[in-house]
């Protein structure tokens, strides 16, 4: 059990890291084909930071909870939630960090699966 925890609380908190690296990728990128940010509407620090804040809450929750049914909706809500939160003002970011959340926390999930199966064998 406490493999188990250790585990997820590790690939759960790189997968937090490379939220933030690839979400400063994105912006670079962004910014490089299509010149400056936009702002409209919610500023785009403060969206980022209450996503960020989100998405490592629910990584917390996600690194945690047992093994089961629960994880791969939490996945999925997480992606939708943050999708309708950025939805009316920011289309391409909502789709980005959507896709970013949710994708990177189911990703952490099955890794860590699998680093605590095999360690424990």
């Amino acid at each position: 059990m406490k493999i188990r925890w250790i585990t997820g609380l590790a690939v759960h908190a790189l997968g937090c890291l490379l939220f933030v690296f690839l979400s400063w990728l994105g912006f670079y990128l962004y910014t490089q084909l299509f010149g400056g940010l936009g702002s409209v509407g919610i500023a785009g620090a403060k969206a980022w930071l209450l996503v960020f804040y989100a998405y490592a809450g629910t990584n917390l929750v996600l690194a945690l909870l047992p093994p089961g049914r629960i994880p791969p909706p939490l996945c999925a809500a997480l992606g939708v939630v943050v999708l309708f939160y950025l939805l009316p003002q920011h289309p391409l970011r909502a789709m980005y960090f959507s896709l970013l959340a949710g994708g990177l926390s189911w990703l952490a999930v099955l890794a860590s699966r699998k680093l605590a199966l095999r360690l424990q064998a």
